[in-house]
């Protein structure tokens, strides 16, 4: 029997790394929540992936502005995609980064905190071997910090970098956010290529579709992407390739490829199923403008 406070590793158990995809909001998020369901049935997964359309995500229990609406209470404005995330906290504007996303059982590898440490460590290890010149990644009060960021307000969440996240010249470069549910762990969370957050604040900003090019480049915001870090910036599968091998080196964990995974482990069939259904929740008006 373990100790109570012991850490539970299950050394050995492989870590699935899903292939990288770019898929609109709601497709990703029922992801996301695939994996969340297979890992409270004793999955660990991991998977890196992109956002086409770009879109503005808001945290599980933040409020859909209105000026979001189309021409009914059920639409999205022309050009504009949102979604709601499983996960709390606040907005995120999902442009040009690299978003990951982890599921493992809660109670594996010494619980939520301890995960939260371990995916940012392993986070910033992968960074660092590409060039990225990191602060120093604290963790005094990180608990406490990451769920004071996660107060619900209309700033965006790369507007309050806090200790133990990774930054780059005292500017937020990943932003992470967990949730819990059936035994399950999730965290994902962005990997800012560019630094276009100032879209996913939510006080008095208008969302359309003539945004995009350009937008939001301050240089000067507390978010900071890859490009004002290194130069050139490596390709997206050569940072997927690097973070995806840390990651699961952090958790002592072989990583498999989805298409050599065991049957008992997550297969596409499996995680297509459960996709599905997840995702008509995410395409739905009642969950997006619940309030």
């Amino acid at each position: 029997m373990t100790a109570r406070g012991a850490r539970a590793r299950p050394r050995g158990s492989p870590c699935v790394v899903l292939p990288y995809a770019v898929a609109d909001g709601a497709r990703n998020m029922a992801v996301d929540e695939a994996m969340l369901e297979l890992a409270a049935a004793g999955s660990t997964l991991l998977r890196f992936y992109g956002w086409e359309p770009w879109c503005l995500s808001l945290g599980r229990h933040q409020r859909a502005p209105d000026r979001l609406l189309g021409r009914s209470p059920d639409d999205l404005r022309p050009g504009v995609d949102a979604v709601r995330r499983p996960t709390g906290g606040r907005s995120v504007f999902h442009g040009p980064e690299i978003t990951y996303a982890f599921a493992c059982p809660a109670r594996a590898w010494g619980g939520p905190r301890a995960v939260l440490h371990a995916v940012h460590r392993a986070l910033a290890e992968g960074l660092r071997a590409l060039g990225v010149p990191l602060d120093e990644v604290g963790s005094d009060g990180a608990e406490a910090s990451f769920a004071e960021a996660a107060r619900i307000s209309a700033a965006s969440c790369f507007r309050d970098p806090a200790p133990g996240e990774l930054t780059a010249r005292g500017r937020k470069l990943v932003g992470s956010a967990q949730c819990r549910r059936h035994g399950g762990l999730l965290q994902h969370g962005s990997i800012l290529l560019e630094d276009r957050q100032r879209l996913g604040d939510l006080d008095g900003r208008e969302f359309g579709p003539d945004e995009r090019p350009g937008a939001g480049v301050s240089g000067k915001g507390p978010a900071i992407g890859l490009n004002e870090l290194l130069d050139p910036v490596p390709g997206r599968h050569l940072i997927v390739e690097c973070l995806a091998d840390t990651v699961a080196r952090a958790f002592d964990t072989p990583a498999v490829d989805e298409a050599n995974a065991s049957a008992g482990i997550a297969t596409s069939p499996v995680l297509i199923r459960l996709a599905a259904r997840h995702e008509r929740v995410h395409r739905s008006g009642a969950w997006l403008w619940r309030r």
